[in-house]
């Protein structure tokens, strides 16, 4: 007991980084305080027993002020929460991510902002920004998979992915540990999804449709979709039973051969080989979002962004999960018979041929050069404090730099001996294989830590399996 209140006296030492660290760090320091010192609360949701995935609901939205310190320059202030024009609001955001004691948050703005300060002009301006964490559940290992995967989408030719920076959060003076600052899914003809205002679509198939007010549900698959526009508060039934028709029209479509009509093929074709670059286990609940310009004839549907990159790096000999899972339409097409699969597997090889082949020396170049940058020095550091705030282990940042180099060089060689194999109508395996990894490991205190753990407080002692480990510096 002596030892373990003296490594907890240790970590809660280390947990809260000085203001004059956070000024200086080199990354930006996004600082909260809510009125009265009110925390975002949200209660927790399980589905019903013909659903899946487990949501939160009733999110309290705070209301008080954000400022953006960088360099010690104060680059942005939303000024005090005044019900007007002035401050923001913050609440929980998420499903399974929000019961992780690090929380993501959504923040709205109360006036228009670029708060990743891309210029002077109004382009980049918006009311509503998302602070984003790593998945907690395996450690720090994942900081870097956001970045990574919005890099990949867009060098495979999604047509819009969204801006984000890393940055230190704090709120009402607490360290909360980094995040990354990032554009919100949703309609904005200047910087972010260009949908006509009156007459477009932003939807997302949608596990968690169950835990939405508004949500239809198409007749052949059972696919269930949700509204981000028009609002879910705003949407008519006449604009729900119109998109539920294109998408019924589609589904009917893709057993005849004539989807090409109603989808734009390259935009399926650089979404799906994105994922298969990044080697994505997740198949269900990857945010996948489908879009239509406006209600006319001539206007397809699109797919894109990525979005939800927690799982990159798993299937390591095999192809993204969605692939050849039923969850979604790609099954249908690419592992069910050639004739339906010619459209979508001639759209990814010109895919593969144009862009594709060169994502990974491009990726290695993207990673070499943001490893030498200050900014991931500083998150170097940063790192740390996040890892000793909420208690967990994980690699550096150059050992994440470097596990994923090595797996765009190996992807590459894997994608290029098998992407001419689409559309043959093979059946597809009933499960993708997920890497490998060994048993679980746990340090002295009783948490779950990666197993490169190399203790954060002495003795360096973790257990793995059944045998206990001792490590020496």
């Amino acid at each position: 007991m002596a030892l373990a209140a003296c490594a907890f006296a240790v970590m809660a030492w280390a947990q809260h980084p000085t203001v004059e660290e956070l000024e200086t760090v080199g990354l930006p320091w996004v600082e909260v305080t809510t009125v009265g010192g009110e925390e975002p609360t949200c209660d927790y949701l399980s589905p019903p027993p013909y659903a899946t995935g487990h949501g939160i609901t009733n999110a309290t939205k705070v209301p008080g002020r954000l400022r953006i310190i960088d360099s010690r320059e104060c680059v942005y202030d939303s000024g005090d929460f005044d019900g007007e024009d002035g401050g923001m609001t913050i609440k929980i955001r998420g499903n399974s991510s929000a019961y992780q004691a690090k929380k993501p948050y959504k923040v709205r703005l109360r006036r228009k902002a670029d708060l990743l300060r891309r210029g002077d002009d109004e382009t980049y301006q918006d009311r509503d920004w998302l602070l984003m964490k790593e998945d907690m559940d395996v450690g720090g290992n994942k900081l870097l998979y956001m970045m990574i995967g919005l890099e990949v989408a867009r060098l495979c030719g999604v047509a819009w992915e969204p801006q984000a920076r890393f940055v230190n959060l704090t709120v009402n003076g607490d360290y909360r540990g980094v995040y990354m600052l990032c554009e919100s899914v949703k309609r904005n003809p200047g910087c972010r999804i260009d949908v006509d205002k009156e007459t477009g679509y932003i939807v997302e198939f949608d596990p968690y449709w169950w835990n939405e007010d508004v949500y239809f549900t198409t007749e052949r698959h059972g696919k269930a979709y949700t509204f981000k526009y028009p609002d879910p508060d705003e949407v008519t039934g006449e604009q729900v039973a119109y998109i539920k028709d294109v998408l019924d029209q589609l589904e009917d479509a893709l057993w005849d051969g004539s989807y090409p009509a109603l989808i734009d093929v390259g935009s399926m074709a650089a979404w799906l080989m994105a994922h298969d670059i990044l080697g994505t286990y997740d198949a269900f609940g990857s945010n996948i979002f489908l879009t239509k310009h406006d209600d006319t004839d001539g206007s397809r549907l699109a797919m894109g962004p990525l979005w939800d990159f927690d799982s990159i790096f798993w299937t390591e000999d095999a192809w993204a999960r969605i692939h050849d899972q039923a969850s979604f339409y790609f099954y249908y097409l690419l592992c069910l018979t050639p004739v339906r699969s010619v459209p979508l597997a001639d759209a990814y090889l010109r895919c593969w041929e144009e862009a594709g082949r060169y994502v990974g020396w491009k990726m290695t170049e993207f990673l070499h050069s943001f490893s030498l940058s200050g900014e991931a020095a500083a998150l170097q550091v940063s790192n740390v404090w996040d890892q000793a705030r909420w208690w967990h282990g994980g690699p550096t940042v150059d050992e994440m730099v470097w596990e994923a180099v090595a797996w765009f060089a190996k992807r590459e060689a894997w994608m290029e001996a098998r992407v001419t194999t689409l559309g043959m109508g093979t059946p597809a395996p009933t499960a993708t294989p997920r890497r490998q990894t060994p048993a679980a490991t746990y340090d002295i205190l009783g948490r779950r830590v990666p197993r490169n753990y190399r203790g954060a407080v002495l003795p360096d002692i973790h257990i793995q399996g059944e045998k206990k480990h001792v490590l020496r510096r």
